[in-house]
């Protein structure tokens, strides 16, 4: 059985990536929380008159992000930016936990 410690520091050896959360307060400020993730290539989908987008997922390690200082957990809304210094906006995200413990989330996002 993989612990809590164990399990994020597998995520830490294969999550290369460097990456950040970032939040936009009221004020249109906003801050980044970086954190070490792995961006995935999604499915590209046609909408309409040749409009297409793609949605990706994304890994990425929790404990970096609450010790730099994440005020909660990463919500829809929130922007993940890759090491490209892209912006691409949360629609989706799932918690990954061993043992009850928080270790990484799975996130769904579009540039």
């Amino acid at each position: 059985m993989v612990t809590p410690t164990r399990a994020k520091a597998l995520y830490r050896e294969n999550l290369h990536e460097s990456v950040s959360i970032r939040r936009t307060s009221s004020g249109r400020a906003y801050v980044n929380y970086p954190t070490l993730g792995r961006i995935f290539d999604g499915e590209r989908r046609e909408l309409t008159g040749g409009i297409a987008q793609q949605d990706r997922k994304a890994i990425i390690a929790a404990d970096l992000l609450f010790n730099a200082g994440l005020p909660s957990d990463v919500v829809i809304g929130d922007f993940l930016v890759d090491q490209d210094g892209l912006e691409h906006t949360v629609y989706e995200v799932k918690a990954r936990r061993v043992d009850g413990v928080m270790v990484a989330y799975e996130l769904t996002v579009r540039a």
